[in-house]
């Protein structure tokens, strides 16, 4: 199939825009979901604590998962491309080596976080009080990374090869399941902490087999093949996907930061009141990356037809999106942030959590307006194969620059220095895209045209 023949590279720009990315949006939504109705069930049926003991192991899971969006996204960009000048093989033979990996990857991790539960726990920052829920909820969880792996990677996959409707309803079927599950699970029978990891890896498995319907019935261009050729097509995958998986990691490392500071310095109290801006920070960075994900066919597709026209629609229609989506979230947080915190801690039995998370949401909710921009420029690097700038990018967003505005700004402001870390790091990335989206090459030439 040549590619004037794709949707993609030759449909209405804004069908096809929003074929792509409102699909993608509404998967990840559904899969945000999941985190979000374990949370509601655990802290209103189990306790404030074992919420708390569930934020404290998403920073591991947040990187197992950030492993398989750099190997999914990176060999995405690869498929696209090869699709775009009508290479199916090479591009069977990328999805063929990525499927192989994730699988290898995902079962090392399993094995190393059920055996050593207890340990990875106590580095993660659990204390005494949090270990009792972390524990068991990490050894269940565990045993699902495969098909939380799979259901990501897939999911893309098959929208890159032209079939996204599929893979948001088996996202979203997951998600209901997940919420039907977990109501069994620990509100009828009693499961605690543990059943909300059964719940949650029970909907990765139904929304996996539900994906692979698009390969037994043959409806794409993707396929399983032996014919793999050299393994180095993975390893520059994993490069140009490395920024992703930094995105994904530095949520990891900034969670894992503050909720080791808010132990030290407010105990397991502080810990629940980051949880509940921890699930906002990762809710919205979802719904951006749906946003940022989709533009990894799209502009790859495209550049590989030389359809730079396209491109630079693409790209304006995705900055709209994401400032949309963060100026929502802004607003709800500016205006109902009681009732946002709400639904997680209580605001009589939790109080001290509850007016932590109040005066925390007070200041990091600047940061949602500048969220979804920062994840256009380094998807837009990963799209163009300019991994480097991508890296640049998600490292400054997410890693170098709040870790550093973390341990800075508390000495100048005290506590509220924490809280204004996150924005602070988002505002400063926003001038460092910017000026490398000026200064590249490539990209002049695109939006030049």
């Amino acid at each position: 199939m040549n590619y004037s023949e794709l949707e993609i590279a030759s449909g209405n720009i804004y069908k096809t825009y929003f074929k792509f990315t409102f699909p993608n949006m509404i998967g990840l939504i559904a899969m945000s979901s999941v985190s979000l109705v374990d949370g509601y069930f655990v802290s209103n049926y189990v306790s404030s604590v074992a919420l708390a003991a569930v934020n404290i192991i998403i920073p591991l899971i947040t990187v197992v998962f950030g492993i398989s969006i750099m190997l999914t996204i990176g060999a995405a960009v690869l498929i696209g491309t090869y699709l775009g000048e009508g290479k199916e093989e090479r591009a069977a033979a990328v999805f063929t080596k990525v499927m192989i990996t994730i699988t290898a990857m995902s079962l090392f991790f399993t094995v190393i976080c059920y055996i050593f539960s207890e340990e990875v726990s106590k580095l993660l920052g659990a204390n005494d009080e949090i270990m009792v829920y972390a524990v068991p909820y990490l050894e269940m969880i565990s045993l699902f990374f495969l098909f939380q792996a799979l259901e990501y990677s897939l999911s893309v996959m098959i929208r890159t090869d032209g079939n996204p409707y599929l893979a948001s309803t088996a996202v979203l079927f997951g998600a209901f399941l997940n919420f039907i599950l977990d109501y069994l699970f620990i509100v009828k029978m009693n499961m605690g902490i543990s059943g909300a990891a059964l719940g949650t890896g029970l909907s990765f498995i139904a929304s996996t087999f539900l994906i692979l319907f698009h390969f037994f019935l043959k409806k794409g261009r993707l396929y399983l093949t032996s014919a793999i050729g050299k393994w180095r097509e993975i390893i520059y995958a994993a490069y140009n996907g490395s920024s992703e998986l930094l995105s994904e990691a530095s949520v990891a490392v900034v969670a894992y930061l503050f909720n080791n500071i808010m132990v030290q310095s407010l105990g397991t109290y502080g810990v629940e009141a980051f949880t509940v801006i921890n699930y906002a920070l990762w809710a919205t960075n979802m719904l951006c990356y749906a946003v940022g994900d989709s533009l990894v066919p799209l502009i790859s597709i495209n550049y590989g037809a030389v359809k730079y026209t396209r491109i630079q629609k693409i790209l304006s229609l995705s900055r709209i999106s994401v400032l949309f989506i963060g100026a929502l979230v802004f607003a709800l947080f500016t205006f109902i942030p009681e009732k946002i915190i709400a639904t997680l801690l209580n605001p009589v039995t939790d109080k001290d959590a509850f007016d932590t998370a109040l005066i925390f949401a007070d200041y990091v909710k600047y940061a949602f307006l500048f969220i979804g921009l920062n994840i256009i420029f380094s998807s837009s690097f990963t799209a163009f194969q300019k991994p480097l700038h991508s890296v640049v990018v998600a490292l400054s967003r997410g890693l170098v620059l709040p870790v550093a505005f973390i341990f800075i700004m508390p000495v100048f402001f005290e506590e509220k220095g924490i809280y204004a870390a996150v924005p602070l790091a988002e505002i400063v990335t926003i001038i460092i895209g910017f000026i490398l989206w000026k200064n590249t090459y490539d990209i002049k030439k695109v939006m030049e045209k």
